[in-house]
């Protein structure tokens, strides 16, 4: 295993299920599909840290009213 990696353990039912959707992906390998979807998530809660919150929006949206820049 390289430097730059670790290993985990996950119970052999949860890696069962993780190789059959990376066959069906036909992703490279178990590690690799992991990998991927690994790195999606963190990207996609990466980006969603910066969303605001629909209380927030409509805040924002009040004070640009009070500012004069929203009718």
């Amino acid at each position: 295993m390289a430097k730059n990696r670790r290993k985990i353990s996950i119970p052999v039912s949860t890696f069962e299920q993780i190789k059959k959707l990376a066959e069906k992906e036909k992703a490279g390998s178990v590690e690799e599909y992991i990998v991927k979807l690994l790195e999606k998530k963190i990207l996609e809660d990466r980006d969603k840290s910066h969303d605001f919150s629909k209380e927030d929006e409509e805040k924002v949206k009040e004070r640009l009213k009070a500012l004069g820049y929203m009718d």
